[in-house]
C-alpha cells in the first residue's frame, strides 16, 4: 500500500462506524423492546452477545499472523501478547467467567450470579454488585485473596489495555491530522468504546433525574441504550481487527510516494 492509496483509505473506519449506526437504529426501529432486549441482552447469552465473542476470539490469531506493528522482534513479541491478552480478557468478561470464577475460588461472598453477599459499606449499608468494582476492592471485610483476584483481572484487562493505549497515544494523534488510516479507525474503536459506557449508564442516570425505582423498565429508550451498548461492544472488536489489518498492510511494505 503505498501513501496515496493509504491517504485515501483513513474513510474507512468513519463509513463503517456510520453503517453500523445506521444498522443498530434501523434494528431498534423495527423491533418491539421485549424483544430486542432479549435478543441483544440476555445477561450474556443472548444470541447478539454470543454473535460478539468470534470477534473478540479472532484478535489472537490475527495479530500474530498480520503483525501490524514494527521494530524488533521483542517489540512485536511483545504488542502482539498485550493485545492478545486484552482480547482474551475481553472474552473472559463477555461470558462473566471472572464472576464464576470469583464464586467458584470464594464462595463466601460471592453468589452464583456474581454478586457480592455478606459485606458492608464503611456506612453499614450493605455491599451489592458484582466483586469487579473498587469499592469491593477497597473492602477490608473482603478476603485478601478476592481483592487480589480482582486486581489481577483489572491489571490483566484494564491495565495492560490502557499501557498500550498510552504507548502509542502520539503517534494515533499524528496520525490522526496526517489521515492515517490506521489512527482513524482507532478512532472510531475509542468512539465505540465511550459510545457503550454512555449507553451503559444512561439509563440509570435518568432513573435518578426522573427519582424512578431502580428496576429496569423495557421502553423504547432503554432498549435504544441496550441496542447501542451491546452494538457498540461488537464494534469494538470489529474496529481492532479492521486496525490489524489496516497497519499489516500499510508497514508490510515500503511506502512510496
Amino acid at each position: 500500500m503505498n501513501l496515496k492509496e493509504a491517504n485515501k483509505s483513513f474513510l474507512v473506519g468513519p463509513i463503517v462506524f456510520v453503517l453500523c449506526l445506521l444498522v443498530l437504529l434501523a434494528t431498534w426501529a423495527v423491533m418491539e423492546p421485549a424483544s430486542l432486549r432479549s435478543f441483544f441482552d440476555d445477561n450474556g447469552h443472548s444470541r447478539f452477545e454470543l454473535a460478539t465473542l468470534p470477534f473478540y476470539a479472532a484478535l489472537v490469531p490475527l495479530v500474530w499472523w498480520k503483525c501490524p506493528f514494527t521494530g524488533s522482534r521483542a517489540r512485536r513479541t511483545l504488542l502482539c501478547t498485550a493485545v492478545s491478552i486484552v482480547a482474551f480478557m475481553a472474552v473472559v468478561k463477555e461470558l462473566d467467567l471472572h464472576l464464576w470464577a470469583m464464586h467458584a475460588l470464594f464462595p463466601q461472598v460471592v453468589n452464583a450470579d456474581g454478586s457480592v453477599y455478606g459485606l458492608v459499606k464503611p456506612n453499614g449499608t450493605p455491599l451489592t454488585g458484582t466483586p469487579c468494582k473498587m469499592r469491593f476492592l477497597t473492602n477490608p471485610g473482603a478476603p485478601f485473596a478476592a481483592r487480589a483476584f480482582v486486581l489481577f483481572y483489572f491489571t490483566s484487562f484494564f491495565g495492560v489495555f490502557f499501557a498500550t493505549l498510552a504507548y502509542f497515544f502520539w503517534p494515533l494523534m499524528k496520525g490522526f491530522f496526517k489521515l492515517h488510516p490506521v489512527a482513524w479507525t482507532m478512532c472510531c474503536f475509542g468512539s465505540s468504546g465511550v459510545m457503550v459506557q454512555l449507553m451503559d449508564r444512561l439509563p440509570a442516570w435518568y432513573r435518578h433525574a426522573k427519582g424512578l425505582p431502580k428496576e429496569k423498565v423495557i421502553d423504547a429508550c432503554s432498549s435504544l441504550c441496550t441496542a447501542f451498548e451491546e452494538g457498540g461492544e461488537m464494534m469494538i472488536a470489529l474496529f481492532a481487527l479492521i486496525a490489524i489489518i489496516q497497519a499489516h498492510q500499510y508497514y508490510s511494505k515500503k511506502p512510496t510516494a
